[in-house]
């Protein structure tokens, strides 16, 4: 596996609701008039609440001693939302409790760069912004099997990941399959209810990997507090990040297109991209439930 560079980490947890500008607070800000619209949608002017897990950079998250949360997601939803003419109140929750909270209406929208897949549309639907790829994660220190290009060398180490992250389910679909038919152990699971502390475990050498988005990976490899390594895994196919919205609500689902359209259009989602160092990702054409409607080969 080879080497990346290494700088001091910065992992935070606030709770944070708020519009736009999120500052610490228990209930949400009070909306702020919103600038005119430039993307014609019946939410103009309203408030939409949108769920994400601020403890994965670079999609979002806190510096230290810093209550505001930043990403490269943070300036996407700010971007479309001003396109739109919408506020958002911003909930910092669990990872876990996204997609549930958007089927049951609690949310109108959650990110958190949320991989879009067959599964989970038909539970919720994706207005898709970007593409993502994986790699596989490990300390300088770790002396284990693991080897790139090597899919089968991950058998029988203890994987590090977050609740609800579709990485655990692809190891039970597709390598843990692979490594029995190989005649080896497969890959233990360790789940953790958030990034920061599966960041810290595998630092700790409680596990041996993780398996991040190439963008999470990317972050990971400017700020890891000791040295890493890391590769790139063939089993898992590049994938779509989205936008969630229940499943039903086209409206909102249309509203979100348009809005990501007109950012592409006038530069400014080249502009963030380029910001978080994430060009490559850059999805020119996006659209809705594109894992089902425009499934990558």
């Amino acid at each position: 596996m080879k080497t990346i560079t290494k700088r001091a980490t910065v992992l935070a947890s606030i709770t944070v609701v708020g519009a736009f500008a999120l500052t610490a607070c228990s209930t949400p800000a009070a909306p702020e008039a919103t600038a005119a619209a430039e993307v014609e949608s019946p939410f103009q002017g309203e408030t939409l609440t949108l769920a994400t897990d601020a403890n994965y950079p670079p999609c979002q998250y806190f510096e230290e001693g810093s209550d505001v949360m930043i990403g490269y997601e943070v300036d996407l939803w700010d971007a479309i939302a001003e396109k739109l003419g919408v506020t958002l109140e911003v909930e910092n929750t669990q990872f876990a409790s996204l997609i549930p909270g958007v089927q049951s209406g609690r949310y109108d929208i959650a990110m958190e760069c949320i991989s879009d897949n067959v599964e989970r549309e038909e539970q919720v639907s994706f207005v898709n912004y970007i593409f993502d790829k994986t790699d596989v994660v490990t300390i300088e220190s770790y002396d284990g099997p693991i080897t790139e290009g090597d899919d089968l060398s991950l058998c029988g180490e203890t994987m590090g990941a977050q609740t609800g992250f579709d990485t655990i389910d692809k190891v039970n679909e597709i390598l843990n399959p692979a490594c029995a038919e190989a005649g080896l152990d497969p890959v233990v699971i360790q789940e953790y209810p958030n990034a920061a502390d599966t960041y810290n475990a595998l630092n700790s050498g409680r596990v041996d990997f993780m398996i991040l988005g190439t963008s999470a990976a990317a972050y990971l490899n400017q700020t890891a507090p000791t040295p890493i390594n890391y590769a790139s895994i063939e089993s898992f196919p590049q994938k779509y990040l989205g936008m969630v919205v229940e499943k039903d609500n086209t409206d909102l689902q249309d509203a979100l297109l348009a809005g990501l359209e007109a950012v592409i259009a006038d530069g400014t989602y080249a502009e963030i991209l380029d910001k978080w160092g994430m060009s490559s990702l850059a999805l020119e054409e996006p659209g809705i439930n594109l894992a089902t409607t425009r499934p990558i080969s």
